[in-house]
Protein backbone atom coordinates (compact mmCIF):
# COMPACT_ATOMS: atom_id res chain seq x y z
CA UNK A 1 0.00 0.00 0.00
CA UNK A 2 1.45 3.70 -1.65
CA UNK A 3 1.08 6.68 0.34
CA UNK A 4 -1.31 7.43 -2.59
CA UNK A 5 -3.14 4.71 -1.80
CA UNK A 6 -3.82 5.30 2.36
CA UNK A 7 -4.62 8.92 0.79
CA UNK A 8 -7.79 7.60 -0.99
CA UNK A 9 -9.17 5.72 1.82
CA UNK A 10 -8.84 8.56 4.21
CA UNK A 11 -12.11 10.03 3.54
CA UNK A 12 -13.89 6.64 4.51
CA UNK A 13 -12.57 7.00 7.64
CA UNK A 14 -14.45 7.69 11.15
CA UNK A 15 -13.39 10.63 13.21
CA UNK A 16 -13.97 8.76 16.13
CA UNK A 17 -11.49 7.19 18.71
CA UNK A 18 -10.30 3.52 17.50
CA UNK A 19 -7.12 0.65 16.48
CA UNK A 20 -6.05 0.70 12.82
CA UNK A 21 -3.86 -1.99 11.54
CA UNK A 22 -1.45 -2.27 8.48
CA UNK A 23 -1.38 -5.90 7.04
CA UNK A 24 1.10 -7.07 4.46
CA UNK A 25 0.50 -9.01 1.02
CA UNK A 26 0.33 -12.40 3.12
CA UNK A 27 -2.24 -10.73 5.88
CA UNK A 28 0.19 -11.05 8.58
CA UNK A 29 -0.29 -8.18 10.99
CA UNK A 30 2.46 -5.47 11.01
CA UNK A 31 1.56 -3.24 13.27
CA UNK A 32 -1.41 -1.83 15.59
CA UNK A 33 -2.20 1.44 17.12
CA UNK A 34 -4.68 3.60 18.25
CA UNK A 35 -6.45 7.00 17.89
CA UNK A 36 -8.59 9.84 19.70
CA UNK A 37 -9.46 10.31 15.62
CA UNK A 38 -8.67 7.77 13.34
CA UNK A 39 -9.02 9.59 10.26
CA UNK A 40 -6.71 12.41 11.82
CA UNK A 41 -3.81 9.91 13.05
CA UNK A 42 -4.10 7.70 9.81
CA UNK A 43 -3.32 11.06 7.49
CA UNK A 44 0.10 11.32 9.84
CA UNK A 45 1.34 8.20 7.87
CA UNK A 46 0.93 9.94 4.37
CA UNK A 47 3.56 12.79 4.95
CA UNK A 48 6.28 12.35 2.10
CA UNK A 49 9.20 13.33 5.03
CA UNK A 50 9.48 12.76 8.93
CA UNK A 51 8.39 9.01 9.01
CA UNK A 52 10.80 6.91 10.70
CA UNK A 53 12.91 4.34 8.66
CA UNK A 54 10.90 2.03 10.56
CA UNK A 55 7.70 3.50 9.74
CA UNK A 56 8.79 3.97 6.53
CA UNK A 57 9.14 0.46 6.05
CA UNK A 58 6.11 -0.86 7.56
CA UNK A 59 4.01 1.62 5.44
CA UNK A 60 6.15 0.46 2.37
CA UNK A 61 5.05 -3.22 3.00
CA UNK A 62 1.20 -2.59 4.20
CA UNK A 63 -1.37 -3.85 1.40
CA UNK A 64 -3.96 -3.68 3.81
CA UNK A 65 -5.79 -1.12 6.67
CA UNK A 66 -8.37 -2.03 8.80
CA UNK A 67 -10.20 -0.05 12.18
CA UNK A 68 -11.71 -0.81 14.98
CA UNK A 69 -14.09 1.74 16.30
CA UNK A 70 -14.69 2.10 20.34
CA UNK A 71 -16.10 4.11 22.48
CA UNK A 72 -13.82 5.57 23.99
CA UNK A 73 -10.29 6.36 24.07
CA UNK A 74 -9.36 4.06 26.91
CA UNK A 75 -11.05 1.44 25.38
CA UNK A 76 -9.14 2.13 22.08
CA UNK A 77 -5.49 1.72 24.24
CA UNK A 78 -6.70 -1.24 25.92
CA UNK A 79 -7.90 -3.07 22.53
CA UNK A 80 -4.18 -1.71 20.91
CA UNK A 81 -2.49 -3.53 23.58
CA UNK A 82 -4.43 -6.44 24.09
CA UNK A 83 -3.93 -6.78 19.97
CA UNK A 84 -0.04 -6.38 20.59
CA UNK A 85 -0.12 -9.06 23.15
CA UNK A 86 -2.19 -11.77 21.27
CA UNK A 87 -0.31 -11.01 17.68
CA UNK A 88 3.34 -9.80 18.09
CA UNK A 89 3.35 -7.60 15.41
CA UNK A 90 6.52 -7.08 13.44
CA UNK A 91 6.67 -2.85 13.72
CA UNK A 92 5.25 -2.73 17.56
CA UNK A 93 7.56 -2.77 20.62
CA UNK A 94 7.28 -6.12 21.77
CA UNK A 95 7.38 -7.52 25.43
CA UNK A 96 7.81 -11.18 24.34
CA UNK A 97 8.22 -12.53 27.82
CA UNK A 98 4.76 -11.62 29.53
CA UNK A 99 5.46 -14.35 32.37
CA UNK A 100 3.66 -12.99 35.11
CA UNK A 101 5.43 -12.39 38.43
CA UNK A 102 5.91 -14.47 41.68
CA UNK A 103 4.11 -13.93 44.15
CA UNK A 104 3.46 -15.36 47.61
CA UNK A 105 0.05 -16.73 48.65
CA UNK A 106 -1.20 -17.64 52.19
CA UNK A 107 -4.15 -19.35 51.12
CA UNK A 108 -7.84 -19.50 52.64
CA UNK A 109 -7.76 -22.45 55.47
CA UNK A 110 -8.11 -23.19 58.98
CA UNK A 111 -4.20 -23.73 59.19
CA UNK A 112 -2.91 -21.80 55.80
CA UNK A 113 -0.17 -22.82 53.65
CA UNK A 114 2.13 -19.80 52.55
CA UNK A 115 3.12 -21.07 48.92
CA UNK A 116 4.48 -19.05 45.83
CA UNK A 117 2.06 -19.00 43.05
CA UNK A 118 2.12 -17.33 39.45
CA UNK A 119 -1.15 -16.10 37.66
CA UNK A 120 -4.65 -14.23 38.12
CA UNK A 121 -5.41 -14.23 41.36
CA UNK A 122 -8.07 -16.50 41.43
CA UNK A 123 -7.41 -18.82 44.43
CA UNK A 124 -9.04 -17.45 47.73
CA UNK A 125 -6.37 -15.96 50.19
CA UNK A 126 -3.99 -13.03 51.04
CA UNK A 127 -1.28 -12.14 48.30
CA UNK A 128 1.95 -10.43 48.41
CA UNK A 129 4.11 -9.50 45.78
CA UNK A 130 5.06 -8.96 42.53
CA UNK A 131 8.85 -10.45 43.40
CA UNK A 132 11.64 -9.94 40.34
CA UNK A 133 12.92 -12.75 41.36
CA UNK A 134 11.33 -16.69 41.69
CA UNK A 135 14.60 -17.36 44.01
CA UNK A 136 13.71 -14.45 46.21
CA UNK A 137 9.91 -16.15 46.90
CA UNK A 138 11.39 -19.55 47.05
CA UNK A 139 13.83 -18.33 49.78
CA UNK A 140 11.69 -16.10 51.63
CA UNK A 141 8.59 -19.00 51.61
CA UNK A 142 11.15 -21.15 53.08
CA UNK A 143 12.71 -18.91 56.06
CA UNK A 144 9.31 -17.96 57.17
CA UNK A 145 7.93 -21.68 57.03
CA UNK A 146 10.79 -22.62 59.61
CA UNK A 147 10.38 -19.61 61.51
CA UNK A 148 6.91 -19.90 62.10
CA UNK A 149 6.62 -23.64 61.88
CA UNK A 150 3.64 -23.66 59.05
CA UNK A 151 2.63 -26.63 57.13
CA UNK A 152 4.04 -27.41 53.74
CA UNK A 153 1.68 -30.33 53.13
CA UNK A 154 -1.02 -30.23 50.19
CA UNK A 155 -4.62 -30.10 51.67
CA UNK A 156 -5.28 -33.34 50.61
CA UNK A 157 -2.27 -34.34 52.82
CA UNK A 158 -2.88 -32.50 55.60
CA UNK A 159 -6.59 -33.99 55.61
CA UNK A 160 -5.67 -37.51 55.55
CA UNK A 161 -2.29 -37.13 57.81
CA UNK A 162 -2.55 -39.32 60.78
CA UNK A 163 0.50 -38.96 62.47
CA UNK A 164 3.30 -36.38 62.11
CA UNK A 165 5.56 -36.21 59.39
CA UNK A 166 9.36 -35.90 59.13
CA UNK A 167 8.79 -31.89 58.68
CA UNK A 168 7.67 -32.01 62.77
CA UNK A 169 10.41 -34.42 63.59
CA UNK A 170 13.08 -31.75 62.10
CA UNK A 171 11.28 -28.91 63.59
CA UNK A 172 9.98 -27.29 60.61
CA UNK A 173 6.43 -27.67 61.33
CA UNK A 174 4.44 -27.37 64.02
CA UNK A 175 2.14 -30.18 63.14
CA UNK A 176 -1.47 -28.61 62.72
CA UNK A 177 -2.82 -31.75 60.62
CA UNK A 178 -2.30 -34.03 64.08
CA UNK A 179 -3.75 -31.26 66.27
CA UNK A 180 -0.46 -30.54 68.37
CA UNK A 181 -1.45 -27.18 67.93
CA UNK A 182 -4.68 -25.36 68.61
CA UNK A 183 -6.07 -23.01 65.23
CA UNK A 184 -5.62 -20.03 67.62
CA UNK A 185 -1.87 -20.58 68.46
CA UNK A 186 -1.36 -21.27 64.57
CA UNK A 187 -3.56 -17.92 63.34
CA UNK A 188 -0.90 -16.01 65.70
CA UNK A 189 2.09 -17.60 63.61
CA UNK A 190 0.29 -16.54 60.29
CA UNK A 191 -1.08 -13.03 61.25
CA UNK A 192 2.98 -12.41 61.99
CA UNK A 193 3.69 -13.65 58.77
CA UNK A 194 1.14 -11.32 57.33
CA UNK A 195 2.55 -8.58 59.10
CA UNK A 196 6.16 -9.42 58.15
CA UNK A 197 5.04 -9.32 54.96
CA UNK A 198 3.02 -6.37 54.75
CA UNK A 199 6.17 -3.97 56.11
CA UNK A 200 5.82 -4.07 59.59
CA UNK A 201 8.69 -6.46 60.22
CA UNK A 202 10.65 -4.55 62.49
CA UNK A 203 7.14 -4.45 64.71
CA UNK A 204 7.00 -8.56 64.30
CA UNK A 205 10.78 -8.74 65.58
CA UNK A 206 10.13 -6.62 68.49
CA UNK A 207 7.67 -9.08 69.47
CA UNK A 208 9.91 -11.42 68.81
CA UNK A 209 12.74 -10.46 71.38
CA UNK A 210 9.95 -9.21 74.19
CA UNK A 211 8.94 -12.99 74.16
CA UNK A 212 12.34 -14.44 74.02
CA UNK A 213 13.64 -12.29 76.67
CA UNK A 214 10.57 -13.27 78.95
CA UNK A 215 11.31 -16.99 78.25
CA UNK A 216 14.89 -16.29 79.06
CA UNK A 217 14.05 -14.55 82.55
CA UNK A 218 11.74 -17.83 83.21
CA UNK A 219 14.91 -19.95 82.49
CA UNK A 220 13.12 -21.27 79.47
CA UNK A 221 16.28 -21.15 77.44
CA UNK A 222 15.16 -23.90 74.70
CA UNK A 223 12.17 -22.04 73.49
CA UNK A 224 14.35 -18.53 73.90
CA UNK A 225 16.95 -20.10 71.92
CA UNK A 226 13.84 -20.75 69.20
CA UNK A 227 12.73 -17.52 69.07
CA UNK A 228 16.60 -16.40 69.20
CA UNK A 229 17.14 -18.53 65.61
CA UNK A 230 13.80 -17.14 64.30
CA UNK A 231 14.76 -13.78 64.76
CA UNK A 232 18.34 -14.61 62.77
CA UNK A 233 16.32 -15.68 59.94
CA UNK A 234 14.10 -12.85 59.66
CA UNK A 235 17.02 -10.88 59.70
CA UNK A 236 17.96 -12.40 56.40
CA UNK A 237 15.62 -12.01 54.72
CA UNK A 238 14.67 -8.58 55.00
CA UNK A 239 15.38 -6.16 51.99
CA UNK A 240 15.53 -2.53 51.93
CA UNK A 241 13.08 -1.09 54.69
CA UNK A 242 11.69 2.42 55.81
CA UNK A 243 12.87 3.88 52.76
CA UNK A 244 11.71 6.81 54.18
CA UNK A 245 9.38 8.39 51.34
CA UNK A 246 6.45 9.85 53.07
CA UNK A 247 3.90 6.68 53.86
CA UNK A 248 4.17 5.57 50.24
CA UNK A 249 3.76 1.33 51.13
CA UNK A 250 3.20 0.08 47.42
CA UNK A 251 4.17 1.56 44.06
CA UNK A 252 6.48 0.67 41.34
CA UNK A 253 9.26 2.67 39.91
CA UNK A 254 10.10 2.76 36.62
CA UNK A 255 13.14 4.58 34.70
CA UNK A 256 14.34 4.52 30.67
CA UNK A 257 17.34 5.32 30.01
CA UNK A 258 19.09 4.85 26.66
CA UNK A 259 22.47 4.77 24.87
CA UNK A 260 24.16 3.60 21.80
CA UNK A 261 20.54 2.86 19.65
CA UNK A 262 19.88 1.39 22.95
CA UNK A 263 16.90 1.66 25.83
CA UNK A 264 16.73 -0.01 29.38
CA UNK A 265 13.42 0.41 31.26
CA UNK A 266 14.28 -0.58 34.82
CA UNK A 267 11.26 -1.76 36.84
CA UNK A 268 11.59 -2.12 40.72
CA UNK A 269 8.93 -3.32 43.02
CA UNK A 270 8.28 -1.55 46.44
CA UNK A 271 5.81 -3.49 48.18
CA UNK A 272 4.66 -2.88 52.16
CA UNK A 273 7.77 -0.10 52.58
CA UNK A 274 9.57 -3.26 51.14
CA UNK A 275 11.75 -3.14 48.16
CA UNK A 276 10.70 -6.74 45.97
CA UNK A 277 12.92 -6.59 43.59
CA UNK A 278 13.63 -4.80 40.04
CA UNK A 279 13.82 -6.21 36.74
CA UNK A 280 15.65 -4.44 33.20
CA UNK A 281 14.30 -4.73 29.95
CA UNK A 282 16.66 -3.90 26.82
CA UNK A 283 15.38 -2.77 23.17
CA UNK A 284 17.53 -1.58 20.13
CA UNK A 285 14.88 1.01 18.13
CA UNK A 286 17.12 3.73 17.04
CA UNK A 287 13.50 5.47 15.91
CA UNK A 288 12.45 6.01 19.30
CA UNK A 289 15.72 7.91 20.22
CA UNK A 290 15.44 11.05 18.10
CA UNK A 291 13.89 13.51 21.46
CA UNK A 292 12.80 13.21 24.50
CA UNK A 293 8.91 13.02 22.96
CA UNK A 294 9.92 9.81 21.26
CA UNK A 295 11.48 8.28 24.58
CA UNK A 296 8.30 9.30 26.33
CA UNK A 297 6.31 7.49 23.57
CA UNK A 298 8.25 4.07 23.86
CA UNK A 299 7.62 4.42 28.13
CA UNK A 300 3.74 4.83 27.51
CA UNK A 301 3.96 1.82 24.76
CA UNK A 302 5.69 -0.29 27.91
CA UNK A 303 3.64 0.70 30.39
CA UNK A 304 0.58 -0.24 28.22
CA UNK A 305 1.88 -4.01 27.38
CA UNK A 306 3.71 -4.69 30.77
CA UNK A 307 0.64 -4.06 32.76
CA UNK A 308 -1.49 -6.19 30.89
CA UNK A 309 0.47 -9.13 32.43
CA UNK A 310 1.04 -7.47 35.67
CA UNK A 311 -1.55 -5.76 38.48
CA UNK A 312 -0.58 -2.11 38.54
CA UNK A 313 -0.04 -0.76 41.63
CA UNK A 314 -1.93 2.58 43.20
CA UNK A 315 1.07 4.21 42.29
CA UNK A 316 3.91 4.72 39.46
CA UNK A 317 6.77 6.74 39.65
CA UNK A 318 8.17 7.79 36.44
CA UNK A 319 11.91 9.26 35.51
CA UNK A 320 10.05 11.07 32.37
CA UNK A 321 6.91 12.51 31.74
CA UNK A 322 4.09 10.83 29.63
CA UNK A 323 2.95 12.08 26.59
CA UNK A 324 -0.64 11.37 27.31
CA UNK A 325 -0.55 10.82 31.23
CA UNK A 326 -3.92 11.70 31.96
CA UNK A 327 -5.16 8.83 29.25
CA UNK A 328 -2.73 6.32 30.78
CA UNK A 329 -3.73 6.52 34.44
CA UNK A 330 -7.40 6.41 33.49
CA UNK A 331 -6.04 2.96 31.39
CA UNK A 332 -3.95 1.72 34.48
CA UNK A 333 -7.15 2.75 37.05
CA UNK A 334 -9.30 0.71 34.60
CA UNK A 335 -7.37 -2.57 34.83
CA UNK A 336 -6.27 -2.17 38.54
CA UNK A 337 -10.18 -1.50 39.11
CA UNK A 338 -9.41 1.89 41.17
CA UNK A 339 -7.65 5.08 40.94
CA UNK A 340 -4.10 4.65 39.90
CA UNK A 341 -1.51 7.93 40.37
CA UNK A 342 1.62 8.47 37.85
CA UNK A 343 3.95 10.70 39.31
CA UNK A 344 7.26 11.81 37.65
CA UNK A 345 8.97 13.65 40.95
CA UNK A 346 11.16 16.81 40.65
CA UNK A 347 12.43 17.16 44.40
CA UNK A 348 12.58 15.55 47.88
CA UNK A 349 12.40 11.56 48.45
CA UNK A 350 10.71 10.57 45.39
CA UNK A 351 13.03 12.64 43.50
CA UNK A 352 16.19 10.85 45.30
CA UNK A 353 14.74 7.52 44.84
CA UNK A 354 13.87 7.72 41.06
CA UNK A 355 17.10 8.79 40.04
CA UNK A 356 18.80 6.31 42.47
CA UNK A 357 17.20 3.61 40.26
CA UNK A 358 17.59 5.64 37.24
CA UNK A 359 21.35 5.38 37.91
CA UNK A 360 21.07 1.97 38.20
CA UNK A 361 19.08 1.74 35.03
CA UNK A 362 22.24 3.65 33.07
CA UNK A 363 24.16 0.95 34.84
CA UNK A 364 22.38 -2.16 33.53
CA UNK A 365 22.45 -0.56 30.04
CA UNK A 366 26.40 -0.17 30.20
CA UNK A 367 26.52 -3.61 30.92
CA UNK A 368 24.22 -5.06 28.59
CA UNK A 369 26.32 -2.98 25.68
CA UNK A 370 29.44 -4.28 26.97
CA UNK A 371 28.40 -7.66 26.84
CA UNK A 372 26.94 -7.10 22.58
CA UNK A 373 30.20 -6.16 21.65
CA UNK A 374 31.89 -9.02 23.79
CA UNK A 375 29.46 -11.39 22.44
CA UNK A 376 29.55 -10.16 18.79
CA UNK A 377 33.27 -10.40 18.95
CA UNK A 378 33.10 -13.97 20.19
CA UNK A 379 30.48 -14.76 16.84
CA UNK A 380 32.43 -13.04 14.50
CA UNK A 381 35.08 -15.36 15.79
CA UNK A 382 33.13 -18.59 15.44
CA UNK A 383 32.97 -17.30 11.82
CA UNK A 384 36.56 -17.25 11.10
CA UNK A 385 36.87 -20.62 12.64
CA UNK A 386 34.12 -22.45 10.84
CA UNK A 387 34.12 -20.54 7.76
CA UNK A 388 30.82 -19.25 8.12
CA UNK A 389 28.90 -17.42 5.33
CA UNK A 390 27.92 -14.81 7.60
CA UNK A 391 28.46 -13.90 11.17
CA UNK A 392 25.76 -16.23 13.68
CA UNK A 393 22.61 -14.34 14.70
CA UNK A 394 21.07 -17.30 16.18
CA UNK A 395 22.99 -20.51 17.54
CA UNK A 396 21.14 -23.55 18.55
CA UNK A 397 22.86 -26.06 20.76
CA UNK A 398 21.45 -29.84 21.62
CA UNK A 399 22.01 -32.22 24.40
CA UNK A 400 20.44 -35.48 25.90
CA UNK A 401 19.80 -37.01 29.88
CA UNK A 402 18.65 -39.80 30.87
CA UNK A 403 18.82 -42.48 33.68
CA UNK A 404 19.99 -46.11 31.99
CA UNK A 405 17.49 -45.37 28.97
CA UNK A 406 14.44 -43.72 31.33
CA UNK A 407 13.15 -40.65 31.15
CA UNK A 408 14.65 -39.73 28.61
CA UNK A 409 14.67 -35.95 27.59
CA UNK A 410 16.55 -34.27 24.79
CA UNK A 411 17.30 -30.04 25.01
CA UNK A 412 17.82 -27.21 22.75
CA UNK A 413 19.02 -24.03 24.02
CA UNK A 414 19.22 -21.20 21.97
CA UNK A 415 22.01 -18.06 21.94
CA UNK A 416 22.27 -14.93 20.20
CA UNK A 417 24.67 -11.41 20.38
CA UNK A 418 22.51 -10.80 23.50
CA UNK A 419 23.15 -14.03 25.00
CA UNK A 420 21.52 -16.94 25.98
CA UNK A 421 17.42 -16.75 23.92
CA UNK A 422 15.57 -18.28 27.09
CA UNK A 423 12.16 -17.94 24.84
CA UNK A 424 14.08 -20.00 22.20
CA UNK A 425 14.61 -23.11 24.61
CA UNK A 426 12.77 -26.30 23.96
CA UNK A 427 12.37 -29.75 25.49
CA UNK A 428 11.63 -33.16 23.66
CA UNK A 429 10.40 -36.04 25.52
CA UNK A 430 11.87 -39.12 23.54
CA UNK A 431 9.21 -42.24 22.64
CA UNK A 432 9.35 -45.01 24.73
CA UNK A 433 10.98 -47.74 22.70
CA UNK A 434 13.48 -49.06 24.72
CA UNK A 435 16.08 -49.35 22.64
CA UNK A 436 16.50 -45.82 21.55
CA UNK A 437 16.42 -44.52 24.58
CA UNK A 438 19.80 -46.34 25.43
CA UNK A 439 20.89 -44.99 22.39
CA UNK A 440 22.24 -41.17 22.30
CA UNK A 441 22.42 -41.27 18.70
CA UNK A 442 19.44 -42.55 18.08
CA UNK A 443 17.95 -39.74 20.80
CA UNK A 444 19.71 -37.17 19.07
CA UNK A 445 18.06 -38.11 15.93
CA UNK A 446 14.82 -38.25 17.31
CA UNK A 447 14.93 -34.67 18.58
CA UNK A 448 16.62 -33.46 15.20
CA UNK A 449 13.52 -34.66 13.05
CA UNK A 450 10.66 -33.30 15.18
CA UNK A 451 13.01 -30.00 15.83
CA UNK A 452 13.65 -29.20 12.19
CA UNK A 453 10.23 -30.50 10.63
CA UNK A 454 8.72 -26.95 12.47
CA UNK A 455 10.29 -23.62 11.90
CA UNK A 456 9.34 -21.83 14.94
CA UNK A 457 11.46 -19.07 15.71
CA UNK A 458 13.18 -19.74 12.21
CA UNK A 459 16.10 -21.57 11.48
CA UNK A 460 19.86 -20.92 13.54
CA UNK A 461 22.90 -20.12 11.86
CA UNK A 462 24.80 -22.49 13.48
CA UNK A 463 24.12 -25.58 15.31
CA UNK A 464 26.01 -27.47 18.30
CA UNK A 465 25.80 -30.93 19.32
CA UNK A 466 27.14 -32.18 22.44
CA UNK A 467 29.06 -35.55 21.05
CA UNK A 468 31.76 -36.91 18.76
CA UNK A 469 32.07 -39.04 15.65
CA UNK A 470 28.58 -41.19 16.21
CA UNK A 471 26.64 -37.98 16.56
CA UNK A 472 27.97 -36.18 14.13
CA UNK A 473 27.62 -39.09 11.63
CA UNK A 474 24.12 -39.34 12.93
CA UNK A 475 23.29 -35.42 12.66
CA UNK A 476 24.96 -35.60 9.18
CA UNK A 477 22.31 -38.21 8.08
CA UNK A 478 18.93 -36.13 9.24
CA UNK A 479 19.75 -33.47 7.70
CA UNK A 480 20.32 -34.72 4.71
CA UNK A 481 17.29 -36.79 4.31
CA UNK A 482 15.75 -33.40 5.43
CA UNK A 483 17.75 -31.07 2.53
CA UNK A 484 18.99 -28.84 5.22
CA UNK A 485 21.95 -27.04 4.85
CA UNK A 486 22.74 -25.50 8.18
CA UNK A 487 26.30 -25.72 9.41
CA UNK A 488 26.55 -27.51 12.86
CA UNK A 489 29.58 -29.21 14.64
CA UNK A 490 29.54 -31.74 17.09
CA UNK A 491 31.96 -30.91 20.23
CA UNK A 492 33.43 -34.17 21.63
CA UNK A 493 35.40 -34.02 25.13
CA UNK A 494 39.16 -34.70 24.73
CA UNK A 495 40.63 -38.19 26.03
CA UNK A 496 41.08 -37.23 29.50
CA UNK A 497 37.55 -35.45 29.56
CA UNK A 498 39.68 -32.25 30.80
CA UNK A 499 37.92 -28.59 29.65
CA UNK A 500 40.20 -27.23 27.12
CA UNK A 501 40.65 -30.61 25.74
CA UNK A 502 37.85 -30.59 23.41
CA UNK A 503 37.73 -31.27 19.35
CA UNK A 504 35.22 -30.07 17.09
CA UNK A 505 33.79 -32.80 14.33
CA UNK A 506 32.71 -30.55 11.44
CA UNK A 507 32.75 -31.47 8.04
CA UNK A 508 35.30 -33.54 6.91
CA UNK A 509 37.67 -31.89 9.66
CA UNK A 510 38.48 -32.14 13.41
CA UNK A 511 39.36 -28.72 14.57
CA UNK A 512 41.35 -28.35 17.75
CA UNK A 513 41.28 -24.85 19.84
CA UNK A 514 44.06 -23.17 21.87
CA UNK A 515 43.11 -24.52 25.64
CA UNK A 516 42.18 -20.96 26.84
CA UNK A 517 41.66 -19.16 23.53
CA UNK A 518 38.20 -16.92 24.24
CA UNK A 519 35.86 -18.56 21.45
CA UNK A 520 37.02 -21.87 23.51
CA UNK A 521 35.26 -20.60 26.71
CA UNK A 522 32.67 -19.37 24.62
CA UNK A 523 31.69 -22.89 23.27
CA UNK A 524 32.22 -24.39 26.35
CA UNK A 525 29.27 -21.98 28.22
CA UNK A 526 26.93 -23.04 25.49
CA UNK A 527 27.95 -26.43 25.90
CA UNK A 528 27.48 -26.67 29.63
CA UNK A 529 23.94 -24.64 29.45
CA UNK A 530 22.31 -27.01 27.12
CA UNK A 531 23.87 -29.68 29.69
CA UNK A 532 22.12 -28.43 32.67
CA UNK A 533 18.82 -27.38 30.51
CA UNK A 534 18.63 -31.10 29.63
CA UNK A 535 19.53 -32.48 32.80
CA UNK A 536 17.22 -30.44 34.97
CA UNK A 537 14.19 -31.81 32.94
CA UNK A 538 15.43 -34.85 33.14
CA UNK A 539 14.77 -34.67 36.61
CA UNK A 540 11.82 -33.13 36.45
CA UNK A 541 10.28 -35.82 34.44
CA UNK A 542 11.97 -38.12 36.58
CA UNK A 543 10.75 -36.44 39.62
CA UNK A 544 6.81 -36.72 38.50
CA UNK A 545 7.49 -40.48 38.72
CA UNK A 546 8.54 -40.67 42.30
Amino acid sequence: MTISIIKSQLKSLPKTSGVYQFFDAKDNLLYVGKAKNLQKRVTSYTKETGLSARISRMVFLTQKLETIQTTSEVEALLLEHNLIKKFQPKFNILLRDDKTFAQILITDHKFPQIVKYRGEKTNKGKYFGPFASAHDVNHTIDILRKSFLLRNCSDAEFKSRQKPCLEYQIKKCSAPCVGLISQEEYKISIDEVTDFLNGKSRQVQKNLVARMNKFSENFEYEKAALLRDQIKALTSILTKQNINVDELKDFDAISIVDSNDKICVYVAFFRGGQNFGARPYFFANPDFLENEKNIAEFLSEFLGQFYLSQTPPSLVLLNCELVEKKLMVEFLTKILGKNVEIITPKKGAKFSLIKEQEEIACQNLERKISQQSNNKELLLELKKIFNLEKIPQRIEVYDNSHTGGTNAVGAMIAAGEDGFIKSGYRKFNIGKNPENNKDDTAMLREVLKRRFAKTFDGWPDFILIDGGKPQFSSAQKVFEEMNIKIPFACMAKGENRNAGEEKFFYLDQIIELPKHAPAMHYLQRLRDEAHRFAIMTHRKKRGKLV
